[in-house]
């Protein structure tokens, strides 16, 4: 078995737009920067790169829209579970953040709040199928009990909060 580490980087590429979560009044529309995510095979140092939507709108029908998401340089090993906003399976991170698919265009994604979203046609597939080829796992879940896949977040800075008209 061999190591994978995924790392989020500060490397803004792109943008997207997102509603808030979870309350989502008259679908106002915000725009966040697309980062980097690598894919790093810890043994041979190879790197494959992926967008995704690194920082959410949170709001609350008591509270006003704001920016969310992991700022500060962390790292975490990585567990395959279940994520009750996507009624799907994912890599959690640690509690109620996670690594999870994104709508295939980032220009017209869903709620976020905060968690890293894959970006781009089938390349959340490309994202899990990825790992499972680095660790020589059959399935997400074997890689995340052996803990083989550890997640790396650069320190960046929230993006200010920016509604679309």
């Amino acid at each position: 078995m061999k190591k994978v580490e995924v790392i989020v980087t500060n490397e803004k590429e792109g943008l997207a737009k997102i509603t808030s979560y979870p309350y989502r009044p008259d679908k106002k529309r915000y725009e966040v920067p697309l980062y980097k995510v690598h894919v790093k095979n810890v043994e041979t140092k190879h790197i494959h790169e992926f967008k995704a939507i690194r920082f959410g709108v949170k709001r609350t029908k008591a509270k006003e829209a704001h920016v969310v998401g992991l700022q500060d340089e962390q790292e975490h090993v990585l567990q395959w579970n279940y994520i009750t906003t996507m009624r799907e399976m994912a890599w959690r991170v640690y509690s109620g953040f996670f690594i999870h698919r994104d709508s295939a265009n980032p220009l017209v994604g869903f709620g976020s709040i905060g968690c890293v979203e894959i970006c781009g046609v089938g390349e959340w597939n490309r994202f899990n199928t990825l790992i499972k080829q680095i660790t020589e796992c059959s399935r997400e879940e074997e890689v995340g009990s052996k803990e083989l896949a550890k997640v790396i977040y650069k320190k960046a800075t929230r993006p200010k909060l920016k509604l679309i008209p």
